[in-house]
């Protein structure tokens, strides 16, 4: 047998394994690193095949040439778009720390490359220029290991809320955010009004659960201006079961739940486009029958947000990540001693 049937047939069994984790649950991101990884190694194989059989001409090479060149082309474009809209962030939106992740993650990316090119302008001691090469690989290769882990997570993501799949449910949880003193802002509006529609769209129409305590720059509790909100929107007192402790979206979907008649009632949550994947992660990590509904955002604020949502993903999941960073780390390191005492 061929070397690359065999290679073929191991890339054909990870894709499978990995849609077949993804049917049975889709709020994992290891079912994806199967699929890409899946994906990956079948079309190469079936492109070396193709190259090899001669009948397709220089079609699989040119495919396997545009497909090493799409990240080198694609890099600038995105880092360009980031910039871009974190412009956009500026003019619209609060100067807040993740209301600049576009910005500052596009300038990263774009001035990244520069870095050699600027101490190569500087007239730096051998030892000082492999410290900083080290360094610089370090980061570099750290940046491209975090690169991965996104694609894996912006594909997780966009297979969740684009591939259908769900369940009747009886309760539906609106998460909360912040409020405007005591009234509900535009983007706490489109997670209530999709929470009706999710209500609405069951038989009987489901009852909602408002969550969210009182912040410090508000004067009541989320939940219960939300519930305001409802009210004012012809929702009935008696469909309307208020949260009004929670202080962040682990609390809501935790403190939720405890109001349901029973712990494992199958729920819709409710919230925005951009963290429905990290809510639906978290609610696997809790053991909810949960399905997470999106409300539509204003794109311009999408990529901040949802950079932001990676980010506490990375951050939640760090022990898992862990190994890889020190073992980055310890090439590194071992390789510039090894530089050093040649």
């Amino acid at each position: 047998m061929h070397p690359l049937h065999v290679i073929l047939a191991v890339g054909a069994l990870t894709l499978v394994g990995g849609i077949v984790g993804f049917w049975r649950d889709r709020r994992r991101m290891s079912t994806m690193v199967l699929i890409l990884s899946g994906l990956f190694v079948s079309a190469v194989a079936i492109l070396v095949l193709a190259g090899d059989d001669g009948r397709f001409g220089t079609l699989p090479l040119i495919l396997i040439v545009l497909a090493m060149l799409l990240p080198v082309a694609g890099y600038p474009v995105l880092a360009i778009f980031l910039i871009a809209n974190g412009a956009v962030m500026l003019r619209r939106e609060s100067r807040t720390l993740g209301n600049l992740l576009s910005l500052l993650t596009g300038l990263v990316m774009l001035l990244w490359p520069l870095v050699p090119v600027v101490i190569g302008l500087f007239d730096v001691p051998a030892g000082v220029l492999i410290v900083l090469n080290s360094l610089a690989t370090l980061i570099g290769g750290l940046g491209a290991y975090a690169g991965l882990c996104f694609l894996v997570f912006a594909s997780a993501a966009v297979a969740y809320r684009k591939i259908p799949g769900g369940f009747p449910v009886q309760h539906v949880i609106v998460l909360g955010s912040g409020l405007i003193g005591d009234r509900v802002p535009p983007l706490l509006a489109a997670r209530l009004d999709a929470g009706i529609a999710a209500a609405d769209a069951q038989q009987p129409p489901a009852m909602l659960i408002p969550t969210g305590g009182k912040g410090t720059d508000e004067s009541l509790p989320e939940g219960v201006a939300m519930a305001r909100y409802l009210a004012d929107r012809g929702i009935r007192a008696d469909r309307i079961i208020v949260e009004d402790q929670a202080r962040n979206t682990r609390e809501n979907l935790e403190f939720s739940r405890a109001l349901l008649p029973d712990p494992g009632t199958p729920v819709a949550v409710v919230t925005n486009s951009y963290h429905v994947f990290r809510t639906a992660l978290l609610t696997r990590d809790l053991g909810m029958r949960a399905r997470v509904v999106g409300a539509k955002t204003a794109f311009y604020f999408v990529p901040s947000a949802f950079i932001r949502e990676f980010v506490a993903v990375m951050r939640e999941s760090w022990r898992f990540h862990l190994p890889a960073v020190l073992l980055w780390s310890v090439v590194v390191v071992a390789a510039t001693a090894t530089t050093v005492v040649v």
